[in-house]
């Protein structure tokens, strides 16, 4: 710091004198030099700068190391930001990857599970529609035996009518004898049968 002191000292005595040397001075436009107000110029310069050195050298020095710290402090507080921000960039890029990984493997399970599903309901669809078709069968089979039955009933009810009928016209005595003997057989057949 003395270094620079003295620059700054040697320039304002330099300019100073050439301040001093081309001041016009003496009579008629001659050109000559005060060596006294030049003197008197100097040593006013000298203690006034050399004053407000003085005086104003230790706060400029506090205020330079001050704000030389406070810029230091500065670059390290964004460096630290900067390192922070490049971890939370990579952490950022690290989950992303991670959920595209998650995102494929909820994929993948989901089309598995979809497949599991589709087959369960497939299975359920053909275990419902054997059911169907089985109750539907045999629903067929009791109206055909019912129809069967309703059938026999009313042939019967028709071969009786027609065999009162018959028996209407006919009914003597031998003819009965006979038409009765001959359900005793048709009877008897029957019950041999089952």
């Amino acid at each position: 710091m003395d270094k620079r002191f003295r620059v700054v000292f040697i320039f304002i005595l330099l300019l100073v004198f050439t301040s001093a040397v081309f001041a016009e001075g003496g009579h008629g436009g001659e050109h000559t030099f005060d060596w006294w107000g030049f003197l008197g110029k100097l040593l006013n310069s000298t203690i006034l700068f050399g004053g407000l050195i003085l005086l104003l050298r230790k706060p400029i020095i506090n205020l330079l190391a001050q704000r030389s710290l406070d810029v230091k402090n500065d670059i390290i507080q964004r460096e630290e930001e900067l390192t922070k921000t490049s971890r939370q960039l990579e952490d950022l890029k690290d989950r992303l990857a991670k959920i595209e990984e998650e995102v494929a493997d909820m994929k993948k399970a989901a089309e598995i599970s979809g497949n599991d599903e589709k087959k369960r309901i497939e299975e359920l669809g053909a275990n419902e529609a054997r059911r169907i078709l089985e109750l539907t069968e045999a629903e067929i089979a009791t109206k055909v035996e019912n129809s069967i039955r309703n059938l026999k009933s009313k042939i019967a009810d028709m071969t009786i009518e027609h065999f009162k009928k018959d028996i209407a016209k006919q009914l003597d005595k031998k003819a009965h004898e006979k038409i009765i003997e001959k359900n005793i057989e048709i009877c008897g057949d029957i019950i041999e049968r089952k």
